[in-house]
């Protein structure tokens, strides 16, 4: 028998390359022999097919079968940042040429942003509306946790680039901000060939899935960043952190008008069923279903949602009369209450981050339970009482929180002031104008006005002015109360949910005090008119001649911060010691100066630390530079001792 001529041929790795480029079908990029699949690290090193590539396709896979490679192609993400990101920042271009190199227009103006975002999500740009979206409000997680934070991403700089952490560190005490070391730390603008938004996006949001290890979490993060220029890095980081937003979150109108004249629904349904749920539920809803989807989004208890909040001051109301209201100093609180046909009640009190804070409340469950209907939501505020020694006063918000966290060191009677009804018993009431949300409130509150309750919940006490000299008389009664102002309101207005409301106007007092800088701290926001400093460390004089800290003060703009600047600069002020301060968002960075400058600042009040007894000023911002004043005329201790005071005693 003649033996069988057979063509051998060998399939080597440029022959794999070529498959994959050609293949369709996404699930079998990653499917080897049998059950099990390809190693990652012959994907990566053989065929060329990058860590953050294998994650995108595997769970694209998995989440959509027939999905192929072109998902993945788009525009590169450096464009998406260099005509999207970039601009929405409000970077000043002194800043863009510092970081990037890039010669860049002034932030652009309110009509300007609209048109970015317009274009943006016009545009076939190969990446979905919903990927669009997590651009436009820096959440690239789409409302799920990330896991990240700046340690985090700290190590994973010093997992891609050669350093020593300790320097790392004390670059990001200078720098204050960790997108500006991953700018700062890739060697180029921009890398060739560029990775495309769609890869970028898709990598990161699968990030929260469940199972994935952290150890892979930041193999697909590191393979990313290793092929990233500057500006990408630089928003990489920002989206990671999830401190990338916009301004987005309180421009819901903008959006939803974007988004209304796109799927051709009613601007006004659109922004209320965002209010209700989150811009990713909504552009979905609209993609599959149209308006007609929007019905099905409504009201309904449990279910939080950011309340409406004022805008502006009492100077610029324009029609009368007004509905004035007392302002507390608290903590906003929506009451929820639930029950299911069978009698079971559930109860919610969530803060305008839409986090439940019930159980940080007791008796406050309990409290929500006597209110005489099967479901509701009540707008108010968690605000308290104490008696010291000067007697029985309004607590400050920073007491509220204290009682909150377990401080028995002067006990505070918490209380409800509840100013709004949004839903009652199946009703959506924020349609509604004011002065009917507020007859129903009365009624729902009434009942159990004289309940003996642990928290008690009470209607916000108000009344109607007809004229300025009306704001004035009811401002000056509230706070010889010892509160903190007032809010005036429009009697015909509907409630805004998550929104600014322009009719939503405050008055609260303002004085002023000659202060001393004792350190800049530096700032970790992009907005246009902020400077290397974002906040400074404010001192008055004490009585040894030493310089007391009394808080901090923000509001510095960019071209006072370079005055202040170059002064430090001229006088030699940097002491060469590093400070931290503690904020809301975190302890950020600064540098000790020289008390040598004075500046004026304005202030709403002095409060007392519930912690060490210390005075503070509440809500300090600077006004103007003192060249022409010496430290020794700064305002003392002793000054603002007397106003607090004269604050105590009216």
């Amino acid at each position: 028998m003649p033996p069988i001529e057979q063509d051998v041929r060998f399939v080597e790795s440029d022959d794999l390359r070529s498959w994959l480029r050609s293949t369709p079908d996404l699930a079998r990029i990653t499917r080897g022999i049998g059950r099990r699949p390809i190693s990652t690290s012959y994907l990566d090193e053989q065929l060329r097919l990058p860590v953050h590539l294998q994650f995108a396709v595997r769970f694209l896979a998995d989440e959509e079968p027939s999905a192929t490679m072109d998902r993945l192609a788009s525009i590169p993400f450096y464009s998406l940042c260099r005509a999207v990101l970039l601009p929405l920042s409000g970077m000043h271009p002194d800043k863009t040429a510092y970081l990037f190199g890039l010669q860049t227009e002034p932030p652009p103006d309110s009509a300007a942003r609209a048109q970015i975002l317009s274009d943006l999500l016009e545009k076939e740009i190969g990446l979905s509306l919903i990927d669009k979206l997590a651009c436009i409000y820096g959440d690239p997680f789409r409302g799920r946790p990330g896991g990240f934070k700046r340690d985090s991403l700290l190590r994973l700089l010093l997992s891609v680039q050669l350093a020593v952490r300790k320097r790392l560190v004390d670059r990001l005490t200078h720098v204050g901000d960790v997108a500006v070391l991953f700018a700062q730390h890739r060697p180029k603008l921009s890398e060739d060939p560029p990775l495309t938004a769609a890869e970028v996006l898709t990598a990161l949001r699968f990030i929260p899935e469940r199972g994935i290890k952290r150890a892979d979490k930041f193999d697909v993060l590191r393979s990313l960043l290793a092929r990233m220029g500057k500006l990408e890095a630089y928003f990489f980081a920002k989206l990671i952190l999830r401190e990338a937003g916009f301004g987005f979150d309180y421009e819901g109108s903008l959006v939803a008008r974007v988004l209304g004249e796109r799927f051709g629904a009613q601007p006004e349904v659109v922004a209320h069923a965002m209010a209700l749920t989150d811009v990713f539920h909504i552009a979905t809803v609209l993609e599959e279903e149209g308006p007609d989807g929007l019905r099905r989004i409504r009201l309904q208890p449990l279910v939080p949602v950011k309340p409406a909040l004022a805008s502006g001051t009492t100077d610029q109301v324009k029609s009368w009369p007004v509905w004035v209201e007392r302002k507390y100093d608290g903590i906003r609180f929506m009451l929820h209450k639930s029950t299911d046909r069978r009698g079971g009640v559930l109860c919610g009190a969530y803060t305008r981050n839409r986090r439940d804070w019930l159980e940080l409340v007791p008796g406050l469950q309990q409290s929500i339970r006597t209110l005489p209907c099967h479901n509701a939501i009540v707008d108010g505020e968690l605000y308290g009482s104490v008696v010291d020694l000067e007697g029985a006063r309004p607590a400050t918000v920073y007491e509220v929180y204290g009682a909150l966290q377990g401080d028995r060191q002067r006990p505070v009677q918490l209380k409800v002031a509840a100013f709004d009804v949004l839903y009652i018993d199946g009703h959506d009431l924020t349609s509604l104008p004011l002065q009917q949300r507020r007859q129903r409130l009365e009624m729902l509150l009434g009942p159990i006005a004289s309940f003996p309750l642990a928290v008690p919940i009470q209607l916000a006490e108000g009344q109607l002015a007809n004229d300025k000299d009306d704001v004035s008389r009811l401002y000056g009664h509230f706070r010889s109360q010892g509160y903190e102002g007032v809010i005036t309101k429009d009697l015909a207005g509907r409630y805004l949910l998550s929104s600014r409301d322009p009719t939503w106007l405050k008055k609260k007092p303002e004085i002023t005090l000659d202060l001393v800088l004792l350190a800049g701290v530096f700032a970790v926001t992009e907005k246009q008119r902020v400077g290397v400093f974002g906040s400074y460390a404010i001192g008055a004089r004490g009585s040894g001649g030493a310089f007391v800290d009394v808080g901090d003060v923000a509001g510095v703009d960019r071209v006072r911060d370079a005055e202040i600047q170059a002064m430090i600069m001229r006088g030699g002020l940097i002491t060469g010691r590093r400070i931290e301060r503690q904020s809301a968002s975190g302890v950020r960075p600064g540098i000790e100066l020289r008390p040598e400058i004075v500046v004026t600042v304005r202030f709403e009040g002095i409060i007392r630390d519930t912690a060490s007894g210390d005075l503070k000023m509440r809500d300090p911002k600077l006004v103007a530079i003192r060249s022409d004043k010496g430290v020794h005329e700064a305002s003392s201790t002793r000054d603002i001792e007397e106003l607090y005071l004269r604050q105590r005693v009216g």
